[in-house]
Formats: C-alpha cells, sequence, structure tokens
C-alpha cells in the first residue's frame, strides 16, 4: 500500500527559502548603501530575528497539527523526575516527528545532560547542502537560513509547554556547510 506524498519539491522549498531571505534582508534595509559596518551588522541581527520569528509561527502551528492525540507527560514518584521524562519525550516527537515533516528525515543524533540542556545533529540539514563550502557569502547565507529551523524547533516545544532558548552551529570545519547542531536550553 502506497502512501500519497504531500511533501514540496526541494527545488521549490529551497526557491521558496531564498526568496523569503531575500524579503527579509529587503524589509530590513540590509542593501542599501552607505551603512556603517556596524548598522549593516545590526541590519542582518534583525534581519535573522524576523526569520526566527516566522520559524517560530511556523513550528508552533506544525506541532498543534501533528501533536493532537499526543501526551507528554511521565507518572513518577518523582515530580522533577516527571517533568524532565516529559521534556524528554517532547524533545523525541521533535526529532522524530517534526523533523521529518519539516526535512524529510529524523535528526540524525539527540544528545541531553538530563538537567534541560539538549543538543541536537543533524550532519546534512537540506536547506544547506547545495550552499558551497569555504566561502564567507555561503555562510552568511547559512546562518540567516538557519535561524529558521531555530525558530521552528522553539515554536514546536513552546506549543508542548516548554519554553526554551534555541541556537545553532555548524559543525564541520567549513568543507560542510550542510553539517550543524540545535542547542535547547529549557528555561
Amino acid at each position: 500500500m502506497a502512501a500519497s506524498s504531500s511533501h514540496v519539491s526541494d527545488a521549490a522549498m529551497e526557491s521558496l527559502m531564498s526568496e523569503v531571505v531575500r524579503y527579509v534582508e529587503s524589509s530590513s534595509s540590509i542593501a542599501k548603501e552607505g551603512k556603517t559596518e556596524e548598522e549593516a551588522v545590526f541590519a542582518r541581527e534583525m534581519a535573522a530575528a524576523k526569520l526566527e520569528r516566522m520559524g517560530f509561527s511556523v513550528g508552533y502551528r506544525l506541532s498543534e497539527r501533528l501533536s493532537q492525540n499526543r501526551i507528554f507527560s511521565a507518572s513518577g514518584k518523582d515530580p522533577a523526575m516527571a517533568v524532565a521524562a516529559a521534556q524528554l519525550e517532547a524533545v523525541k516527537f521533535l526529532c522524530k516527528e517534526i523533523w521529518m515533516e519539516v526535512f524529510r528525515k529524523q535528526i540524525d543524533k539527540l544528545q541531553t545532560n538530563h538537567r534541560g540542556v539538549f543538543v541536537l545533529k543533524d550532519l546534512e540539514l537540506r536547506w544547506l547542502t547545495r550552499l558551497p563550502s569555504n566561502q564567507e557569502s555561503a555562510r552568511v547565507v547559512a546562518i540567516q537560513l538557519l535561524a529558521f529551523p531555530c525558530g521552528i524547533v522553539r515554536g514546536a516545544l513552546a506549543n508542548l509547554g516548554i519554553p526554551a532558548v534555541v541556537s545553532c552551529d555548524f559543525l564541520a570545519d567549513g568543507k560542510n556547510m550542510s553539517a550543524c547542531s540545535f542547542n535547547i536550553k529549557i528555561k
């Protein structure tokens, strides 16, 4: 029995994301000439913040849709252990279900210190695979693009009642721009 595919093609998604980045840059006036270096950096940070907010909205709504019939709670005698177990189940849901819906694959590696810090590693993030390595302009674009999945992660967790701070780092030494890790710190 074959399931019907309701995914967007990679080319269409890459085109959409590049246009979103271009729109955000133009709306925050990054492209204007005559700016000081400090103003340009501030404008890029504002653009990344806007992309992160857009990702938050997408992640929040996606989590709402995918988690309709799920309960993320763990029973136990120790309330702190029950909360930690519920957080771990929510992050596992994020790694499996939400990542599969957005990137058509599960996260490659999940690490935790069991104290509210999680590291999600994706060794080949679909949206970054075609960026050239060892180019500073590609790195800047990748950092802007990564703000969107950071927002997706934060929005999905917020919908599940878990406020968090999410950041992203590159794993590679410049040879593979698509390997990255998402660091989640539960508030």
